[in-house]
């Protein structure tokens, strides 16, 4: 009878603990953990990274990829994706910046216009994809350029107000001034308005009717619709989230910039998505959570952020964001798998 290889158990040992570190790493705690290593390393590497006035300009840089993120969080996790929704920020911001610099609304009736223009994108959008049949990345990805044309149309290519404007000395209204400009014992008044967004965002997924269902339609719509719940309708209002936090996003950079315009929040649909991913939440569906993706948000802007001072070339960030999300998700769908082998 051949002896047994003692190598054999060492062998299963080490397998089993590079699994179990997978498995860490794939999910909020490996996020977090990333986080960690990122701030430590830059701290040692990166002269006045750790300071209060560079942590404060994370949160401004940042701050409004978070709050477009909330409204992402909601949509993947319903196994949905919304592309649109940088173009749905930038005019939100122009709707309200023109109704109230150029058409003389009053500043409620201007900020109202504004929600509801982020809100109707969402149910359009929503409506498209469940009773059209098309699929979410294709109907949001023609959003995207429609969305952004609109815009052109209501500024006329011009930022809001412009020089050439005759607005009667209106800007944008105080209180979106105040959100870009003002802070709070030091902290940003627009990272106020993001931990808000992230607080309403985590309430509506964990505590409320619309969240549950949120998570079933993206676990499994079939089980999800034979069990009762209203698929369609799930889908348009999580859609509809999505445009309102689009929404607030675009009166966030409008303060910043103190003035709005078709293209701004260029790109930030992509950011979005990747502090999504990067925080936890499946891809496809069914799991994640918006703590996970402010994790997200944070490693996204303190690796920026870090790079920047160290003084790397945008292009080489370009690469390095690139591909943390393709290992990122290519960690997680190891863990999943071996969690089915296991669970086998």
């Amino acid at each position: 009878m051949p002896e047994l290889d003692p190598k054999v158990p060492e062998l299963g040992s080490a397998r089993t603990a590079i699994m179990r570190g997978v498995t860490t790493l794939g999910g909020r705690g490996g996020a977090l953990a990333i986080l960690l290593v990122l701030v430590v390393g830059f701290s040692l590497t990166a002269t006045n990274f750790l300071t209060t006035e560079n942590l404060l300009n994370i949160l401004r840089q940042y701050s409004v990829v978070a709050v477009l993120a909330v409204g992402q969080t909601c949509v993947i996790v319903s196994a949905g994706i919304d592309l649109s929704v940088a173009a749905s920020a930038a005019l939100s911001g122009c709707l309200m910046t023109v109704a109230f610099a150029q058409w003389g609304w009053p500043q409620p009736a201007a900020l109202a216009f504004g929600l509801l223009g982020g809100c109707s994108v969402g149910a359009v959008n929503g409506l498209v994809i469940t009773k059209w049949r098309v699929p979410d990345f294709i109907a949001t990805l023609g959003a995207l350029t429609a969305i952004r044309g609109v815009a052109l149309l209501v500024t006329t290519g011009l930022p809001v107000p412009s020089f050439t404007s005759e607005n009667q000395g209106r800007t944008i209204p105080g209180i979106i001034s105040a959100l870009g400009a003002n802070s709070v014992f030091r902290i940003p008044l627009i990272a106020i308005v993001a931990v808000a967004c992230a607080l309403i965002g985590s309430f509506l997924l964990s505590r409320t009717k619309l969240g549950r269902a949120a998570y079933a339609v993206g676990g499994n719509r079939e089980a999800a619709r034979v069990s009762g719940i209203r698929v369609e309708r799930t889908k348009v209002w999580i859609y509809v989230f999505s445009g309102l936090m689009a929404a607030v996003g675009g009166f966030l950079l409008t303060g910043r910039q103190a003035s709005a315009n078709a293209l701004m929040a260029d790109g930030m649909e992509l950011q979005a998505i990747a502090a999504v991913v990067i925080g936890g939440t499946n891809l496809f569906g069914g799991e994640g959570s918006v703590g996970g993706t402010i994790i997200g948000v944070s490693i996204i802007g303190v690796l920026g952020n870090g790079l920047n001072i160290l003084g790397v070339s945008d292009f080489w960030q370009r690469v390095v964001n690139g591909s943390i999300v393709v290992v990122v998700v290519a960690l997680d769908q190891w863990r999943r798998r071996a969690a089915q082998r296991r669970s086998t």
